[in-house]
C-alpha cells in the first residue's frame, strides 16, 4: 500500500462536511483494516491454523459496520495542529483504535451476556455455536479480544514517527486503555459514580483518547492538549448519555442489539437514576422489578419505557446533552486550534451527541 494522502478539510470554496470527510477516513481504515487482517490471517494459518476461527469472528465483528468516528476524530486532531502529518502513522493508529473498540465490544458482550451486536451474533455467541459448547465459546472469545489487544500494540508499537513523537503517542495509548479498563471495572461493580464510569469507560476512547493520539502524532503544543482535554470531557459524557437514551427507547435497527437490554440488564443510568428519584413509590416498585430481569418479557420492557418516560428522565437527559453539547462546542473557541480542524470537530461533536454506537 502506497502511503496515503493527506487528508484535505475543505477546499476555501466548496467545503468538505465532515459527514463527507467521514466517508473518506471510513473508506481509508476499512482499506487498511482488510490488509491488517490479511497478513495476521497468513500469520496464524502458518503458526496455528486451528485458531482461525477465533480471528475470523474478530474480524467479521471489526468489518460488520461501525461508522468509524474514533479514527475520524483522530485525523480531525491533526487537522487542528499539523494538517496532512505523518498519514500513514495516523492511518495505522486509526485502524489501531477500531481494532481496540473490537476488543472492548468482544469482552463488553461476554460480560453483560449480549447475544446481539451489530445486527448479528455476539462473538462469544458465534464461536459457542462452532464449538458447540458455551464454555468454550466464552474462553474463545475472550482469547479473541486478547488476540486485538496484542495486535493494536504491535501496530502502534510499529508506527514511524520521530522520537518525541512515538513516545507521546505510546503513553497516550496506554493512558487510554487504562482508562477504559477502569471506567469498565466500576461498571461491572455496580459503582454509583455514573459520571466517572462515563468518562472512564467511554470518553476516554470515543473522544479524548482519539484526539490525545492526534495532538502526539501532530506534535502539538501543551495549550492544544489542554483545549482537546476541555472538549472531550463534555462530549464523552453526551455521547454516553445518547447512547442511554437509544438504549432504553431505541429500536434494534437503531442500536444493532435487541430493545430493552439495558433494562434486562439493570444498567444504573442517568435515566434510571432519575426514573427512581421522581416516579411515586408504586411505580419505583414496578420499574425495579423489571430491571435486572434476563426473562423480563417485551410487555415487561415497554412498561420500564412507559414509567422512566412519565418521570420527565428522558426529557432531562435531553436537556443535559444539549448543555454538555455547548459545553464542547464553547471549547473550540481558541486560536489553539486551526479552523478547518475546529469546524470538523464541531460538525462530530453534533454526531456524536445525536447518534449511537
Amino acid at each position: 500500500m502506497c502511503p496515503p494522502a493527506p487528508l484535505a478539510p475543505s477546499s476555501g470554496v466548496d467545503p468538505v462536511s465532515p459527514r463527507q470527510y467521514l466517508d473518506v477516513v471510513r473508506a481509508r481504515i476499512d482499506e487498511r483494516l482488510r490488509e491488517i487482517f490479511a497478513q495476521v490471517e497468513g500469520d496464524t494459518t502458518a503458526a496455528a491454523p486451528a485458531t482461525l476461527p477465533v480471528l475470523a469472528a474478530a474480524r467479521d465483528l471489526t468489518m460488520r459496520g461501525g461508522k468509524r468516528l474514533r479514527p475520524a476524530m483522530l485525523f480531525a486532531a491533526i487537522e487542528c495542529v499539523e494538517p496532512g502529518a505523518h498519514p500513514r502513522a495516523t492511518t495505522d493508529v486509526g485502524a489501531a483504535l477500531e481494532l481496540f473498540q473490537t476488543y472492548l465490544l468482544i469482552h463488553d458482550d461476554w460480560m453483560d451476556n449480549d447475544p446481539v451486536r451489530r445486527g448479528a451474533p455476539s462473538v462469544h455467541v458465534s464461536l459457542a455455536r462452532h464449538y458447540g459448547d458455551a464454555h468454550l465459546g466464552a474462553c474463545s472469545a475472550i482469547l479473541a479480544g486478547d488476540l486485538l489487544s496484542a495486535l493494536v500494540h504491535e501496530l502502534v508499537g510499529s508506527v514511524e514517527l520521530p522520537a518525541a513523537r512515538r513516545r507521546a503517542l505510546v503513553q497516550a495509548f496506554g493512558r487510554m486503555e487504562r482508562e477504559v479498563i477502569l471506567g469498565q471495572c466500576l461498571d461491572v461493580t455496580h459503582n454509583q459514580d455514573i459520571q466517572r464510569i462515563h468518562d472512564l469507560k467511554t470518553g476516554s476512547y470515543t473522544v479524548r483518547g482519539p484526539l490525545l493520539l492526534g495532538a502526539a502524532i501532530a506534535g502539538a503544543p501543551e495549550e492544544v492538549w489542554r483545549a482537546f482535554e476541555r472538549f472531550a470531557e463534555p462530549l464523552g459524557l453526551a455521547f454516553q448519555l445518547r447512547d442511554d437514551v437509544l438504549g432504553a427507547f431505541g429500536s434494534e435497527a437503531d442500536t444493532g442489539k435487541p430493545v430493552g437490554g439495558d433494562f434486562r440488564e439493570g444498567k444504573s443510568t442517568l435515566l434510571v437514576r432519575h426514573a427512581l428519584e421522581h416516579l411515586d413509590a408504586s411505580d419505583r416498585d414496578e420499574l425495579r422489578a423489571v430491571l435486572g430481569r434476563r426473562d423480563a418479557s417485551e410487555a415487561d420492557v415497554l412498561r420500564a419505557q412507559a414509567l422512566v418516560e412519565r418521570s420527565g428522565a428522558r426529557e432531562h437527559a435531553e436537556s443535559v446533552v444539549r448543555a454538555l453539547r455547548e459545553r464542547c462546542l464553547a471549547a473550540l473557541d481558541t486560536p489553539a486550534l486551526l479552523p478547518d480542524g475546529r469546524r470538523l470537530l464541531a460538525g462530530f461533536a453534533a454526531m456524536l451527541s445525536e447518534r449511537s454506537k
